[in-house]
């Protein structure tokens, strides 16, 4: 990935899973946009889209002064370095004021094979239903299994996105689902110093097109600073 990003080719097989999680403006007040919403200019699908297409270099973004990926004034929040075997991740990010985050939190995203292999099936929806998630922002949990479908996307990348060729056979990624948020800006308030943490696993696991199964794992944590400017 660009901008601070972990490169996801590091860590992927034949479905990717990546967990994330986005900033909030307080810990008590407000929460994630309603997933169905137009936030910020785009829908939940949307900014996933727009969040892939980036990591895998297939979309550029400017950068801001903090080193983030910038869509408008809307932040793609970075990830940890993690290897999704439950080893703890955490990473330090600075934002501005008024400045608004997506990312993914758990995420799979389905790949084509240029061997002949068959296109990744996708998923059932219980592998998201099932989902033992918990998402804090300064001790206060925002996600949880009781409301992780009210940020699910599940659509096809047309066209798809293209594989460099050391990822053969994995061709392009071609569908995503998962579960993703979009918040509002962070406050300077706690001294601008925000905590978030994601503990994350699915206990039903994904098959992929090769009859491989993954369970993931992530325990991150993200130190996030609102800069003074």
């Amino acid at each position: 990935m660009k901008a601070h990003q972990t490169n996801p080719l590091a860590s992927v097989a034949l479905i990717t899973c990546v967990a994330a999680l986005i900033a909030t403006h307080t810990a008590h007040a407000g929460g994630p946009m309603p997933g169905h919403s137009r936030a910020f200019g785009n829908s939940l699908d949307g900014w996933q889209e727009v969040y892939w297409r980036w990591a895998f270099g297939q979309l550029d973004l400017p950068v801001d002064p903090n080193g983030n990926a910038v869509m408008g004034r809307v932040v793609l929040m970075p990830l940890p370095a993690a290897p999704g075997d439950g080893t703890p991740g955490e990473i330090d990010v600075t934002v501005n004021p008024g400045q608004p985050f997506v990312l993914p939190l758990f995420v799979w995203l389905g790949t084509s094979y240029n061997d002949g292999t068959p296109n990744d099936p996708s998923l059932d929806l219980s592998v998201f239903q099932t989902l033992e998630i918990s998402v804090k922002i300064d001790g206060v949990t925002v996600v949880s299994g009781d409301n992780v479908l009210d940020y699910y996307s599940d659509f096809t990348f047309d066209p798809g996105i293209p594989l460099p060729p050391e990822a053969s056979p994995y061709e392009a990624i071609i569908w995503l689902q998962g579960i993703g948020i979009v918040h509002p800006p962070l406050s300077a308030g706690r001294g601008g110093h925000h905590t978030i943490t994601l503990d994350v696993r699915n206990t039903i696991p994904a098959t992929d097109a090769l009859g491989n199964e993954y369970l993931i794992e992530y325990h991150n944590t993200w130190n996030v600073t609102v800069s003074k400017r």
